[in-house]
């Protein structure tokens, strides 16, 4: 289980990290989310630069939780909510606008699933580690 414990980290900091990368530079996000072509404003920049720089700041605090992967467990329970929840959100969202589609997005929705599926667990073997539940995790 700590191998799944240290992976989830790695999924968190290896996604926030291209994350960081696309927000800070909207023509690479574009292309890869193959969205309908636009000049980004200079509102627009300042949104997504904005967005990247916690982005970037999110990516750091993985991983300075993983340094302590058990003692600081509940970054991952933090990653998956509100983060993660919410970046879901907007995908769908976005796909719902009809300005990404759907066949774009679902990379996003794995990792979502897969994030969902994985962190859980992981977060409360660690919290069973760490001697905050009596029983073990299932």
């Amino acid at each position: 289980m700590k191998r799944l414990l240290l992976a989830c980290y790695w999924m968190g900091i290896i996604a926030d990290a291209i994350a960081t990368v696309l927000l800070f530079w909207p023509a690479a996000g574009n292309s890869v989310l193959q969205a309908q072509p636009f000049e980004p404003s200079a509102m627009y920049l300042y949104v997504t630069r904005v967005a990247g720089g916690l982005m970037l700041g999110w990516t750091v605090l993985l991983v300075w939780a993983l340094r302590q992967p058990i003692a600081r467990a509940d970054v991952l329970l933090m990653t998956l909510c509100p983060v993660i929840a919410v970046l879901a959100v907007a995908a769908v969202l976005v796909v719902k606008s009809g300005q990404v589609a759907l066949a774009s997005m679902l990379p996003m929705f794995v990792f979502y699933a897969v994030a969902a599926i994985l962190f859980v667990p992981s977060y409360r073997w660690a919290k069973w580690q760490r001697g905050d539940l009596r029983e073990v995790p299932r």
